[in-house]
């Protein structure tokens, strides 16, 4: 049975229950009430009756006269006058106090509050069992009516209620079928237009994650191939056949190139694999100090370049972020500017935030070419190589790894041109306040 069947039944067994409580709850008061007047009425009756007989020296009296007037007073009411010792003065023989289909009602004869005998009245009943039996059956057809109704109704219910998640139950088949394109695009406000919102907004992640996912499988099994491609062609023609030592050692120095640059692609992707779950550890640092420990740690390849590296901050700018993956983010953007930069030239790395600013700013600028409008986009791509000015070959991750490793830490890498010509590279991180 599916959910709107279910949902439809229980509406069902819920209408039926309400209806048969508030039938057996009616017909109960209303029977209750019918019994307590007539009981009422009768009792009356008694009364009047007693105060209308005679008493004369201490016994009951009563005349032709006084018991057709209470006989044409009271017409089709039975009744009976007593004695105090139960004897019939005049009227009808009483029934028996339990006789069935009757309701007897009796009041004593009380005169200075002395009782000379009762007055017993009695009518039957059975046209309260009669109504009774009526509305019970009436009952019984309102509540089929409202049955059938009530589950007619819970079924269109159900269905417009659940069609959300039967759209959701449909797109979620298609996804199985490795179809993310498709969405909800609910637009109510409700539970289920929230849960349709979320949803849509869960494939648009799941869809890019994917569309990432298979982007980086086919630019890494690219890069992976060129460096393995040259390694069997090295191997398979030293093995080929008998070559002198200078060529077997040139072909090692080949294998050895190729098994580093390998080395060097397979260590960037492991660490963009693990930043996300390293940055998850931040804590507070010194943005100035670390950033003077990348300059020394840089500070060779630097030299062979002739670059001259300049460090300024505006004071000790304190970030909240994971220290590792934070250097190593600044490693690679720090090493790209010294390659990028002029024979001779410099590279300036500067710490910037002041005191009422919720970030911390660090900058790298070299006085190379720059970057073109093309690489402005796509330079932190993984494997982007595409501009020609900047391109010194290498794997294609630096800059794509350093954004990664940013982000997880919860900042922000942009990249400009500095007005006076050069790359510039910005990271934007939160400031730990303590």
């Amino acid at each position: 049975m599916n959910l709107r069947d279910r949902l439809a039944r229980t509406v069902a067994v819920a209408i039926l229950a309400a209806v048969t409580l508030f039938a057996a709850v009616s017909i109960y008061s209303v029977d209750r009430a019918l019994r307590y007047g007539f009981d009422s009425r009768l009792l009356t009756m008694a009364q009047a009756m007693a105060t209308a007989v005679d008493v004369h020296h201490g016994k009951l009296s009563v005349d032709a006269k006084d018991l057709a007037e209470l006989q044409t007073l009271h017409a089709g009411v039975p009744f009976a006058i007593l004695d105090p010792g139960g004897r019939l003065i005049a009227g009808d023989v009483p029934p028996a106090p339990q006789t069935g289909g009757l309701r007897i009602s009796s009041a004593p004869v009380l005169r200075e509050g002395v009782s000379y005998g009762s007055v017993t009245v009695w009518q039957p009943d059975v046209w309260i069992r009669d109504f009774d039996r009526t509305a019970a059956l009436i009952s019984l057809a309102v509540g089929v009516v409202l049955l059938a109704l009530g589950t007619l109704a819970a079924r269109r219910a159900a269905t417009v209620a659940l069609a959300p998640l039967e759209r959701v139950a449909s797109l979620s088949e298609r996804i199985e079928a490795h179809d993310l394109s498709t969405r909800l695009h609910a637009d109510a406000s409700d539970e289920l237009g929230r849960l349709c919102a979320s949803f849509d907004r869960m494939l648009d992640r799941l869809e890019a994650a994917f569309s990432r996912e298979r982007r980086f499988v086919a630019d890494a099994s690219h890069e992976l191939r060129a460096p393995l491609a040259v390694l069997r062609a090295e191997t398979e023609l030293a093995l080929r056949r008998e070559r002198t030592p200078a060529e077997y050692r040139a072909a090692i120095a080949s294998v050895a190139r190729e098994a580093l640059r390998l080395e060097d692609l397979v260590d960037e992707l492991l660490a963009a694999a693990r930043s996300d779950i390293d940055a998850r550890s931040r804590e507070s640092l010194s943005a100035s100090d670390l950033l003077l420990d990348v300059a020394r740690r840089v500070e060779p390849a630097a030299m062979l370049r002739e670059v001259y590296l300049r460090f300024a901050s505006d004071g000790n700018c304190v970030a909240f972020a994971h220290r590792a993956t934070l250097e190593r983010a600044l490693l690679a953007i720090v090493h790209n500017a010294i390659g990028f930069a002029r024979e001779g030239g410099e590279v300036d790395m500067r710490v910037a935030g002041s005191d009422d600013d919720d970030f911390v700013r660090i900058e790298i600028a070299d006085d190379g070419q720059g970057f073109s409008s093309e690489a402005l986009q796509h330079a932190t791509e993984r494997f982007w190589r595409g501009d020609s000015a900047r391109s010194r070959g290498g794997t294609g991750l630096g800059l794509a790894i350093a954004r990664t490793m940013v982000e997880a830490n919860g900042g922000v890498l942009r990249l400009a041109n500095r007005e006076g010509g050069g790359a510039l590279v910005s990271i934007v991180l939160n400031r730990a306040f303590t």
